[in-house]
């Protein structure tokens, strides 16, 4: 009796948890001391997250490459998405960017895998063009929503 109830608060308990929607992710990293030493794939990290809850923030933790990736998803109309990519300690000020010098991006999730390069430099100003370094390509793919 004692393990039928066991059994049954774990289960409850995964249940209240539960996210609205998996996030599946893949960070394919390298930095430049890395490129020059032949090893390509030192930053690689991959895994998924099952407590994404929406009109919240969901943060994935990339250890090796010491990133923190924050997402939000609205849970009205077409799913949309808005990335923001965060720098540890071990990385430069000047980190971490999207295309264009931006500090976070929006898409529409018409397609279940979103790619994204991360970069290092700085942020754009104005209307000025920026050319950052490229730090990875981040992967996320988006399941289950509700």
């Amino acid at each position: 009796m004692s393990l039928v109830i066991v059994a049954t608060s774990l289960l409850l308990s995964l249940e209240a948890f539960a996210g609205d929607y998996i996030v599946s992710y893949a960070f394919d990293g390298t930095t430049r001391a890395d490129v020059a030493a032949g090893a390509t794939s030192a930053l690689n990290e991959f895994g998924s997250t099952k407590e994404c809850q929406y009109d919240r923030h969901c943060t994935i933790k990339l250890t090796k490459s010491d990133l923190t990736i924050s997402l939000y998803v609205e849970r009205l109309g077409a799913h949309e998405v808005m990335v923001f990519a965060d720098g540890g300690r071990s990385l430069s000020d000047g980190c971490c960017y999207f295309s264009g010098g931006d500090r976070l991006v929006n898409r529409k999730l018409a397609e279940p895998l979103l790619r994204l390069w991360i970069y290092e430099g700085q942020s754009r100003k104005g209307n000025e063009y920026v050319q950052n370094l490229p730090l990875g390509l981040l992967y996320l793919q988006f399941l289950d929503f509700k």
